[in-house]
């Protein structure tokens, strides 16, 4: 009777082992899926937090790009100040009447060449005073008079700006893609290519437009084009998508229409 009571004793001994280990597993597997929950909770703020800075930072760098083409201007302004006037001297015949009335003497007169500094300096001056007409007149001026100099770029590039600020986009590509051309060593160059890449913006190609502003990104590292390229980058991306978004909702809204239609 002894013998046949440890046996039971032992059997449900045995039994409530085998009922625990498999309790134990699944107690074990739900701690490890809340450690795993909380370690993504961390993580996924983490990466909110780094977003919410890259995001402040790119406001920055947008809010900055006016600032930055006026620092240019500032730049270009005192190579302006510095470059001096040329003038040149050719005598020219006044008639002067002399007591019998002959004319007789001779009176210089003197006449004003302008250099290719002086036309820049003039241009700029008009565009700070609002005259961009007559700006754009004389940079294309500079440009006829002095396609050699090394302001014929700038030239080139202030009258896509010119258009550029008219909306008047096509034109202005045309002229920044003349930059590109024929002066492909020149200081405006990647200039010119981010505002050929906001020019196919404007006209809606974004394919060219990315494809440019990449480019700038790519070639121009540092610089603060590459910085301002990475913004509009990321303005054409979100304008795509919500673009996609709209046409969704469109053709969902079409979708059910036609279905209530149907019905």
């Amino acid at each position: 009777m002894k013998k046949f009571s440890l046996i039971a004793l032992l059997a449900v001994a045995l039994t409530s082992c085998t009922q625990v280990q498999p309790n134990t597993n699944v107690s074990q597997i739900q701690n490890e899926i809340e450690v795993l929950k909380e370690r993504l909770d961390a993580t996924q703020h983490r990466v909110s937090a780094v977003e919410e800075r890259v995001s402040r930072v790119e406001d920055k760098v947008a809010n900055n790009e006016q600032e930055i083409f006026q620092v240019k201007k500032k730049l270009e302004n005192v190579e302006k100040t510095l470059s001096t006037i040329t003038v040149s001297q050719t005598p020219t015949i006044t008639q002067m009447p002399s007591e019998s009335g002959n004319s007789v003497s001779e009176q210089p007169t003197p006449v004003v060449n302008m250099s290719d500094k002086d036309i820049y300096r003039e241009a700029f001056n008009a565009m700070d005073a609002g005259d961009l007409e007559k700006a754009k007149q004389l940079f294309e001026e500079l440009v006829q008079q002095y396609p050699q100099s090394s302001l014929a770029d700038n030239a080139l590039y202030w009258i896509g700006e010119i258009y550029y600020s008219h909306n008047d986009y096509e034109t202005a590509a045309k002229y920044f893609e003349e930059v590109m051309q024929k002066y492909p060593e020149g200081n405006k160059v990647p200039d010119a290519m981010l505002k050929l890449a906001l020019c196919y913006k404007g006209l809606g190609d974004y394919d060219k437009a990315v494809e440019l502003l990449q480019e700038v990104m790519d070639k121009y590292q540092g610089t603060p084009e590459a910085a301002i390229a990475k913004v509009k980058l990321l303005e054409i991306e979100k304008l795509i998508q919500s673009e996609n978004e709209t046409e969704n909702n469109t053709e969902n809204g079409t979708g059910a229409l036609n279905g209530g239609e149907s019905n």
